[in-house]
């Protein structure tokens, strides 16, 4: 018992550390490179970059930082046929009304669907000479025509989110609303008529008409570069471009890799269990966890705090169930489905959560399939590949010669292949440790070289023992009194 206490002990040290190394990660600002202080903030909005949640979680920070720095002014420089619909809209409704300082579209040269919206979101809207804004119609994320219901709900709540903006921006909610929703009547903007059932873009000069009231039709003016919207509105400071840093990158792409660091993870997890006290696996799970939450926190996802204290609850759970209560298989059961949860959960766009959470929007399942199916498709392929690799490390990695001197199934004799896991083997059968068992090794059970658990810490080569529960790859053993000799 003494031995199942100091590994417990050792493991939820290597969890602590796991979790130190993680809030490093989440640092907030810790990465960031020049001073926007005083300076025009560009952010480029180029044709991908409406299209995932972790670009518009990246703008926010852009823009947020760019506020408390006490930039100068923030230009959004928009070449983009749109993108995802209520991550857009969150930047609406939410981020963009928040920003006190100066905020600027430059249509150069398309604001398409999404595009629009955020230009019309901002304080004022330039057009490059040759550009055109517009057809904000609402597509599902497939970008398959929605049902007739379905798309009276988003068309009455994406008209009530921009009217709202617009009004407060002082553009014409009648120029936006026509850009979204199709009238069954034919319309006037200014120099253009607008046939029934079609969507409203204009071109730069159609933009800039100037209506009887004396005042555009929809953007300020017409500019050819930056430099000309900095003239016209008397910012005298210099342009600073917000790109992504290379750490930034890095965490992007570590995102995309999550399937990747979950093998390594749950593989890494399994690993310190069958050789505790080597420490390789413990820094395999370590880095691949570390990695995991890190990089889709930074992208924008739901890995905070609250899943990682989930995944070491997981992991908690599991090794109560080896060390402490085993055969019971709740305790493991629930640690699997914490650890499983916490993955998920980390995968999940925070924006569309928010969404789902602040309308009650279960019952649409078509929002909720297109937040759910990635995470969830990553897990599998994540799961899958660690299965995968847990099955090739119980028959190989043994007799490898990086882990041969240190794995405790082949301390005295018996290659891990020869192993038998599902046979003729019953609760009560009785058997012999071939090896030391640090509770994990391999015992001779009815002839057979089987890789068995010790419920009691640390067996000797040679102890008689008895069969008392068997896993899908092992058996559960304890020492047998009876027949010590």
């Amino acid at each position: 018992m003494l031995w199942q206490y100091h590994c417990m002990i050792r493991v939820f040290y290597q969890l602590l550390l796991i979790l130190g190394i993680i809030i490093c990660f989440f640092s907030p600002q810790g990465y960031a490179e020049d001073s926007y202080t005083d300076k025009v903030v560009v952010i480029p909005v180029g044709e991908d970059s409406l299209t995932s949640s972790a670009s518009f979680a990246y703008m926010n920070r852009i823009m947020k930082r760019a506020q408390e720095e006490n930039a100068k002014a923030i230009i959004f420089e928009l070449n983009t046929p749109g993108g995802l619909a209520w991550e857009t809209c969150e930047m609406m409704t939410n981020t963009l009304p928040q920003i006190k300082i100066p905020t600027y579209a430059f249509v150069n040269t398309k604001a398409i669907s999404a595009g629009a919206l955020i230009s019309v979101a901002c304080d004022k809207i330039y057009m490059a000479p040759v550009a055109s804004i517009g057809a904000a119609g609402i597509i599902n994320s497939s970008g398959e025509e929605m049902d007739k219901m379905v798309r009276k709900k988003a068309e009455s709540a994406f008209g009530a989110f921009t009217r709202s903006v617009v009004t407060e921006k002082g553009y014409r909610p009648d120029v936006v609303k026509a850009m979204m929703i199709p009238c069954d009547k034919e319309q006037k903007f200014g120099s253009v008529t607008l046939e029934k059932n079609a969507l409203l873009t204009l071109t730069s000069k159609e933009a800039t008409f100037i209506m009887p009231d004396g005042k555009p039709l929809l953007a300020t003016g017409i500019v050819k570069d930056l430099a000309e919207l900095l003239a016209l509105e008397k910012l005298d400071a210099p342009l600073i471009v917000a790109t992504p840093t290379g750490f930034e990158s890095l965490a992007l792409w570590i995102a995309w890799a999550s399937p990747i660091l979950i093998l390594l993870g749950l593989g890494g997890i399994y690993l310190e269990f069958k050789m505790p006290g080597t420490g390789i696996g413990a820094v395999v799970a370590l880095v691949a966890f570390g990695l995991f939450f890190f990089g889709n926190n930074v992208a924008g996802n739901l890995a905070g705090y609250e899943t990682v204290a989930l995944l070491i609850i997981g992991i908690i759970l599991i090794i109560l169930e080896i060390f402490v209560i085993p055969t019971t298989f709740v305790t493991g059961l629930a640690g699997g489905i914490c650890i499983l949860i916490a993955l998920f959960g980390g995968m999940i766009s925070t924006l569309e959560w928010e969404h789902i959470m602040r309308d009650n929007n279960w019952s649409d399942v078509g929002v909720l399939y297109s937040i759910l199916i990635w995470p969830l498709l990553k897990l599998v392929i994540g799961v899958t590949g660690s299965t995968i690799l847990i099955t090739l490390m119980m028959k190989y990695l043994p007799d490898t010669k990086l882990l041969n001197p240190i794995s405790n199934t082949t301390i005295s004799g018996g290659a891990a292949g020869e192993a038998v896991n599902i046979g003729s083997v019953q609760i009560g059968d009785l058997g012999t440790a071939n090896t030391e068992l640090k509770p994990n090794g391999k015992a001779i059970i009815n002839g057979q070289i089987c890789e068995v658990v010790s419920q009691q810490g640390i067996l000797e080569k040679g102890t008689p023992i008895r069969v008392v529960s068997i896993r899908p790859f092992e058996y559960v053993v304890i020492k047998d009194e009876n027949h010590l000799s």
